[in-house]
């Protein structure tokens, strides 16, 4: 997963390191709470995108998206948005309605594709959902991309 955000998101992205410990769970990202899950999504043995998350206490939210991220060639053919699902699932099953990501207000594809599945703008550099899994439904409902 780290080498696809190396080659998708170039320099300043997260280090193999980074991931492992995060999801060892040695790496707290601010106000994290334990809890931790990841998605993927393959094509045969291809990874071609993830999710991930954790619950979270930051900004008065129940829940963080830690991580999204699809390789260039299958973008804009539904992946991360078959992925949101899935995150959304599990955040309801922990009870994390509130849920918070943060997107860099230079990423216009990032903030537009959030916005598509329901996220508001909550403070510079963050989006968040009300109720996540409610908006990704309906936003499947009407949506895919």
């Amino acid at each position: 997963m780290a080498a696809i955000w190396a080659i998708e998101k170039g320099e300043g992205g997260t280090t193999e390191e980074r991931m492992t410990a995060y999801f060892d769970g040695q790496l707290h990202p601010r106000q994290a709470l334990p809890p931790r899950v990841t998605y993927v999504a393959c094509e045969g043995e291809a990874l071609i995108g993830y999710i991930a998350g954790h619950l979270t206490r930051r900004f008065g939210c129940d829940g963080e998206l830690q991580w999204l991220c699809v390789i260039q060639e299958r973008r804009r053919c539904a992946v991360a948005s078959r992925l949101m699902p899935c995150l959304a699932a599990w955040c309801k099953q922990q009870n994390a309605a509130r849920v918070c990501v943060n997107v860099a207000r230079t990423n216009i594809a990032a903030i537009r594709f959030y916005a598509k599945h329901g996220a508001e703008p909550m403070k510079l550099g963050w989006m968040a959902w009300t109720d996540f899994a409610a908006a990704i439904e309906k936003s499947q409902g009407s949506s895919a991309g």
